[in-house]
């Protein structure tokens, strides 16, 4: 056969070939190139979700309260469709079919979760999509003749009711070691907690005040305010006040002077020697001491083996076993403060089981009513289920949407560190002498004055809108921030070791160091904010402390 012949066939196989190459690599070029398009969209979109989110519960002091919350639910749901909607208009896909690509959205909040997707309409036989009931973090315990639940949450709360001991219980507390707890004088409302004394302390913030024309009274800068939680609802202490309001309320930027005479009373048994006090802290570590003494007395000898289902059967698959560990024997090697404790890998446990089996379910509806692509929930990472069990955190899902040669399915989750929901044991900021604030594991401040622990709500910058072109703003506390930790995110140490009293860290030469950090004014005052912010937290119901 001559050359040429061998070259025109040569040419008529590969040339094809080589066609049909070039289109797949090129569609499969496509593909990834839109893979990566819609993950970048979903990503911003949920950020803007979380962001909508974070707003509106900072600025709306009722944000706890399960109706507001709902509604600061769907106002967060609208945005981040909106968003991805306008992100992803160009790829063509409009806001209104968006519904058919997003199978659900998770919101974790501090005892329970929201799940938004598609649920059956039994009145009416259809499917429509819309926020379902809110679910506890809860679990049932089975042991001889008692039968309770424990609903746990983000932090060392839990709620107990059922039948222990014979009588049918309902409490509600913050745990603790309370063999920690000493020298509780409830006449002046200190006590010691490991070694540290808590007691009465003086807060303040800055504030801009209007005058009732909408007007700035203090012009020139923010006016710095003693002021207490009552309710979980800040009271402020003016005693050069000659307008009568010497304490008051801030409600519109403006003062809102109080009635209520048992209200007075309160502040004003809690204004000493001219300065107004919170008693916050003192009351937490006192009120988790006994409700902790209590749960050790009546809860002791519970382990993974008495968890049940509804149904009543074993529960076997926690993510972590712990086996014949007792998860409410609280003591030194148990202390629910820390991450290690049995306490906290069981709560996390029982959370994790929560979610996943819930959101498994839910996303599953999507195969009910016609759709031709099969959902499925994505299998989580630990840094995934880390972020989704410790804080208020937002995950959305979209999948089903043809890309190339495949169909998009991916999911974004974003937590939101800056809540009034929950108070984590990261979440709180420290104002030293020289007026610059720290993350509390900062390691430049181990030998610091710290003269203020606050929650990083409020640090965050406040704006107050006058007109059309005009707005002031302002910072409660000192916005100087550490380069260190807070800009450079570096020499810092665990968060337990604070807690505990000893921190570890690595030295200027790379050798590892130990420090006994009992007794300094960084520990003091941080155990201090921690038990006050949490108790000043708006709670769910009545029970905590019976």
């Amino acid at each position: 056969m001559k050359l040429q012949h061998l070259a025109i066939i040569f040419v008529i196989i590969i040339l094809p070939i080589t066609m049909v190459v070039t289109q797949y690599i090129q569609t499969q070029i496509d593909t990834i190139g839109l893979q990566t398009t819609y993950t970048s969209k979903l990503q911003n979109a949920t950020y803007d979700a979380i962001k909508a989110f974070q707003i509106n519960t900072i600025n709306n002091k009722y944000s706890s309260v399960s109706d507001s919350k709902i509604r600061d639910i769907e106002a967060s749901i609208s945005t981040f469709f909106n968003s991805l909607g306008t992100k992803l208009g160009k790829n063509g896909i409009d806001q209104e079919a968006l519904n058919n690509y997003v199978p659900a959205m998770l919101y974790v909040m501090y005892d329970g979760y929201y799940i938004y997707g598609k649920y059956r309409n039994e009145s009416t036989s259809s499917y429509q999509y819309g926020l379902k009931p809110y679910i506890y973090y809860s679990c049932r315990y089975v042991r001889g003749t008692d039968d309770f639940v424990v609903n746990y949450s983000l932090d060392n709360a839990i709620t107990v009711y059922g039948n222990i001991d014979g009588s049918y219980e309902t409490r509600s507390g913050h745990l603790i070691d309370p063999s920690l707890v000493t020298n509780i004088n409830e006449a002046n409302k200190t006590l010691v907690y490991d070694g540290e004394t808590i007691e009465r302390e003086i807060l303040s913030e800055q504030i801009v005040l209007l005058n009732e024309a909408g007007e700035v009274i203090n012009t020139s800068s923010p006016v710095t305010y003693q002021y207490t939680v009552y309710q979980n609802a800040k009271i402020y202490y003016d005693p050069g006040a000659t307008d009568g309001m010497t304490y008051f309320w801030y409600t519109d930027n403006k003062k809102q002077r109080i009635y209520d005479q048992d209200i007075l009373n309160y502040v004003t048994s809690m204004t000493i020697g001219g300065n107004l006090y919170s008693e916050s802290a003192f009351q937490y570590y006192k009120e988790a001491y006994e409700f902790s003494t209590w749960v050790n007395a009546h809860m002791g000898d519970i382990t993974q083996s008495n968890a049940r289902d509804m149904d009543g059967n074993v529960i076997s698959d926690f993510a972590v076993n712990t086996g014949e560990e007792k998860i409410f024997r609280l003591s030194s090697s148990n202390n629910p403060l820390l991450d290690g404790s049995t306490f906290n890998e069981n709560r996390i446990s029982v959370i994790r089981r929560s979610i996943q089996s819930n959101l498994a379910s839910a996303i599953a509806n999507y195969n009910q009513g016609g759709s031709s692509y099969e959902f499925v929930l994505p299998v989580f990472s630990e840094e995934d289920w880390d972020k989704l069990v410790n804080n208020i955190t937002v995950a959305t899902f979209l999948q089903g949407i043809p890309i190339g040669t495949k169909y998009f399915n991916n999911y974004c989750i974003i937590t939101n560190d800056k809540n009034e929901e929950v108070v984590t044991e990261d979440s709180l900021y420290v104002i030293t002498q020289d007026g610059e604030v720290h993350l509390p594991t900062c390691m430049n401040i181990l030998d610091s004055t710290v003269i203020g622990v606050y929650s990083n709500v409020s640090f965050e910058r406040q704006s107050i809108h006058i007109a059309d072109d005009y707005e002031v703003h302002y910072y409660p506390h000192a916005n100087s921030k550490c380069y260190h930790c807070m800009v450079n995110v570096s020499a810092t140490y665990d968060i337990d070791g604070l807690i505990s009293g000893t921190v570890e860290f690595f030295d200027s030469g790379g050798n590892n160091q130990t420090r006994n950090i009992k007794g300094s004014s960084l520990r003091k005052q941080y155990l201090t904010a921690l038990g006050r912010e949490r108790y000043d937290l708006y709670r769910t119901n009545d029970y905590f402390g019976v």
